[in-house]
């Protein structure tokens, strides 16, 4: 019997060899005993999940987040600085000193907000906000659609506390519904320049931390929800978990830098570290959201590796790969600790081998067994 000390394609059977010294001895006390070998190393057998994974490379950033455009005629007299995160119910800017406030919402605004007007899900939207920001305590608990005299007090309080002229109106481009938070980024205008409608003072991504990877059909196929890891710059990796899957987006022109959404060099290598597909011909972006954002830093356009599964299997039972031993008839066995100073060979099938560990079955295995390991 041989004991494996690599994987399977690997095994090498090892040999070892004792030497016998014969020592004369004229008179004197007799040699020393030779010490007692010392105990085998051994592992337990574990019930867990193992899976074969691919490295491919992605780019950590920012989810890109829908623009901010302007409606109101003026100056601008404040812009925020790039990185600044701008939650709901802060300024997004300033117009003539007064505040464009962030809402939360995924409709935008097209009109003002009056008396009269109309029901819609822009009302439901500026409700929820004034709820969430406790200018309607007291007035309403749920938004309606329809803006009354309570949401019309509600928008009285909140231009009060914002400086604008206390109507209980609010004119068309004075609150902006984005679905998240944002963090600025490089700016389009400048305090001092004219402010007029259609234009984006500056460029925006959402607060999520996201990483975006090239998929190309000699990738494995990966589903949403699918659990994957990622590898920082630093060799550190955290988990993460895909949440979206959709066409790459358009090629840039030539000469243009990739942006957060991916480079043109990314590519995929196998974890023996083989070489680097080209993701020239990726059809379809997958979009990572990390479990753990505070692990992953805040710099945007950081190019990562993330490991995708190829094969999984869950709930085996697995020991180390240095457990396996070659059976001269063929096949593998372990040796199982009895506890009773005789251990016991038996043959196993093996299954999937990851992570220096191999899935096994047989007679006598299960989890907490103990097994002999190679050094």
């Amino acid at each position: 019997m041989r004991r494996i000390l690599a994987l399977p394609a690997l095994l090498t059977a090892t040999a070892v060899t004792g030497a016998v010294v014969t020592v004369a001895v004229r008179g004197g006390a007799a040699a020393p005993a030779a010490a007692a070998p010392p105990p085998p190393s051994t592992a337990t057998v574990v019930r867990t999940n193992l899976a074969t994974t691919v490295l491919t490379e992605g780019t950590l950033g920012y989810a890109p987040a829908l623009p901010i455009v302007n409606q109101i005629a003026g100056t601008y007299t404040w812009l925020p600085a790039v990185g600044r995160r701008i939650r709901a119910g802060r300024a997004l800017y300033r117009v003539d000193n007064l505040p464009i406030v962030l809402m939360r919402g995924g409709t935008p605004a097209w009109r003002p907000f009056v008396l009269g007007m109309t029901d819609g899900p822009d009302v439901t939207e500026l409700q929820a906000n004034l709820i969430a920001l406790q200018y309607a305590t007291g007035l309403f608990s749920a938004p309606t659609g329809t803006f009354d005299w309570p949401t019309a007090d509600a928008v009285e309080r909140w231009q009060l506390a914002n400086g604008y002229p206390v109507t209980g109106e609010i004119t068309l481009g004075q609150v902006v519904f984005l679905p998240s938070a944002v963090l600025a980024g490089a700016q389009n205008a400048a305090p001092g320049q004219a402010a007029t409608p259609g234009q984006q003072p500056y460029q925006a991504t959402t607060d999520l931390r996201i990483v975006t990877v090239p998929l190309n059909p000699n990738l494995p196929t990966v589903r949403v929800g699918e659990a994957v890891s990622i590898v920082l710059p630093s060799n550190a990796s955290t988990p993460g978990t895909a949440v979206a899957m959709g066409p790459a987006p358009a090629a840039p022109s030539s000469g243009s830098s990739g942006s957060s959404g991916g480079s043109g060099g990314s590519g995929s290598a196998d974890t023996s570290g083989g070489s680097t597909t080209p993701s020239a011909g990726a059809t379809d972006m997958l979009t990572v959201r990390p479990d753990q954002t505070g692990a992953t830093g805040t710099g945007d356009g950081v190019p990562v590796q993330v490991s995708l599964p190829t094969q999984s299997v869950s709930g085996v039972l697995a020991v180390p790969v240095t457990a396996l031993l070659a059976l001269s008839g063929g096949g593998y066995g372990v040796e199982i600790v009895t506890g009773s100073g005789a251990d016991r060979l038996v043959g196993v099938q093996t299954g999937i081998f990851a992570g220096g560990q191999v899935a096994i079955t047989g007679p006598g295995i299960a989890a907490g067994t103990k097994v002999v390991v190679a050094l």
